[in-house]
């Protein structure tokens, strides 16, 4: 008899517990060493990021809701208390995780940058459930320490551990668009979590100012689209001189109107209209009407706007281009030269990342184009269709940079995308293809009842999306996946270079 996915679930959430934990706290480790069973060390520290685990924590707490065992929801409960507890700044109210900050599981102390969110998308309402008053005031802090102008919401990426002063109640003018200001970093990555923990604020306290800073922010980057073809960029401010421009040859090279606001490159594809529009749905599912109408109207004009502009349906890619329409090739840029080098231009193929993405869109909006661009991009990943999402001729080789679904998230991504569209649909066998493409993938995936991260070797985290997407499909095969934890296609990592800098500064 072959066993069940959540029993695959069981055995990797269980592996997680024994390879991962340390004597004397609920916090675990980042990830293993798959050879030694080590856990994963930087500077002799084994780091303890709980940005970087918050799929771990969704799956623990849908396997609890599925199975209705509580263990697991005490598991989350106890772990989830410790890293919120252990890991906040009492001055600032901001945690120590993210992308330049993390925790020493051994030292139990902080392992102290800057704090930096880049689509993290943290499970709130879960950190809400263990710790609500911690969990506001951080979503507080967080706008706090980024937002340098609140009259325009201009932000940076980088915050900083120390007080602040309340500015949500300020008056938000906005402003002509792109700004042009040479240190503030207006991206998208971050602008979407802070969009996502604005309205998740609203929705545990009723706080009316931290929905209006979200949706004000929203509208930054609504405002920055081009007129004509309503394609937006990653930010909406820019520098001078326009380290984008000095990348391009001729004729964009002397162009005034290509600068960061203006390039829509492959990150640009793959974040605003694949991660964030993701969350906007999500978000959008957390409000009700009208208080949802801009998350709507946004994730429509965007996705048209690209699938119009950027999709290629013959190559079933996604291609470059500015945002007045224009594609763009790797050709028309030089390599070591400013900030937009041949590598961000290349091609999107199909993936999972924006399958999901157009599935989502459909199942939320109901818009017929988005249910047209989700079944060209199953087809470009090679499957005969929704209901048998496998290849005819077997799975491409991982060298392959153009594969039929990437490691890792991208194939959970692909799961998740399917169930989108079997809600949408009500079709039962897109169900099925769903749960025959997760057995199909499970070996890639599986080592020694861990499922590991990317491939099979090597240091994997315990971040794998993977078992949240099994978990969804038992669900849904049992009626519905309505009381799981929302999939977000987060992106998180560690990156010690702030960390460094300051010990440097210190010696």
């Amino acid at each position: 008899m072959s066993r069940s996915l959540t029993d695959h679930v069981i055995a990797h959430v269980d592996r997680v517990e024994s390879a991962c934990s340390t004597d004397g706290t609920p916090l675990l480790a980042d990830g293993l060493d798959l050879a030694s069973g080590k856990q994963l060390r930087w500077s002799e520290q084994v780091t303890a990021n709980f940005a970087c685990q918050q799929n771990h924590l969704r799956t623990l707490g849908a396997l609890s809701s599925l199975t209705g065992d509580t263990r697991y929801h005490e598991r989350a409960d106890a772990w989830t208390a410790a890293a919120l507890d252990r890991s906040v700044d009492a001055t600032s109210g901001l945690l120590y995780w993210g992308g330049h900050s993390s925790y020493d599981l051994q030292a139990d102390e902080p392992i102290v940058g800057n704090h930096e969110m880049k689509c993290v998308y943290p499970h709130y309402a879960y950190l809400h459930r263990v710790r609500p008053d911690l969990t506001a005031r951080f979503i507080e802090a967080c706008w706090h320490a980024h937002i340098w102008d609140w009259q325009t919401l201009l932000f940076n990426r980088h915050g900083i551990y120390e007080p602040w002063e309340p500015g949500w109640h300020q008056p938000f003018s906005g402003g002509p668009l792109p700004i042009v200001e040479n240190t503030a970093l207006s991206f998208i990555n971050t602008g979407s979590d802070l969009i996502l923990s604005g309205v998740l604020h609203h929705s545990f306290t009723g706080a009316p100012h931290s929905l209006a800073a979200a949706m004000n922010l929203l509208s930054r980057y609504d405002q920055v689209r081009h007129p004509q073809t309503g394609l937006g960029a990653y930010q909406f401010n820019h520098r001078d001189p326009c380290r984008v421009r000095a990348s391009f040859k001729a004729p964009y090279d002397t162009r005034e109107d290509v600068n960061e606001t203006t390039v829509v490159t492959d990150g640009v594809i793959k974040t605003r209209y694949g991660r964030a529009a993701v969350t906007f749905a999500n978000a959008l599912g957390v409000l009700g009407e009208p208080e949802s109408h801009p998350l709507r109207d946004f994730i429509v004009r965007d996705l048209t706007a690209l699938a119009e502009h950027s999709y290629d349906t013959d190559q079933h890619a996604f291609i470059p281009c500015l945002n007045d329409g224009t594609r763009l090739d790797p050709s028309d840029s030089n390599e070591g030269v400013g900030y937009c080098p041949p590598s961000k231009l290349k091609k999107v193929p199909a993936d999972g990342l924006m399958f999901l993405s157009y599935a989502r869109a459909y199942r939320v909006t109901r818009e017929a184009r988005f249910l047209d661009v989700a079944r060209s991009l199953a087809d470009g990943m090679g499957w005969p269709s929704l209901e048998k999402p496998l290849r005819e001729d077997g799975p491409a080789s991982p060298a392959d940079p153009h594969r039929w679904v990437n490691t890792g998230q991208n194939d959970a991504a692909a799961l998740f995308g399917l169930l989108d569209l079997h809600d949408a649909t009500g079709e039962p066998a897109i169900l099925d293809g769903a749960a025959t493409l997760a057995r199909h993938i499970l070996p890639n995936y599986e080592v020694d009842g861990f499922l590991v991260s990317d491939h099979p070797e090597g240091e994997t985290s315990i971040d794998s999306a993977l078992p949240l997407a099994l978990l969804h499909i038992e669900a849904a095969s049992q009626g519905s996946r309505d009381a799981l934890p929302t999939f977000y296609p987060n992106n998180t990592y560690f990156d010690p270079k702030i960390v460094i800098r300051k010990r440097k500064e210190a010696e």
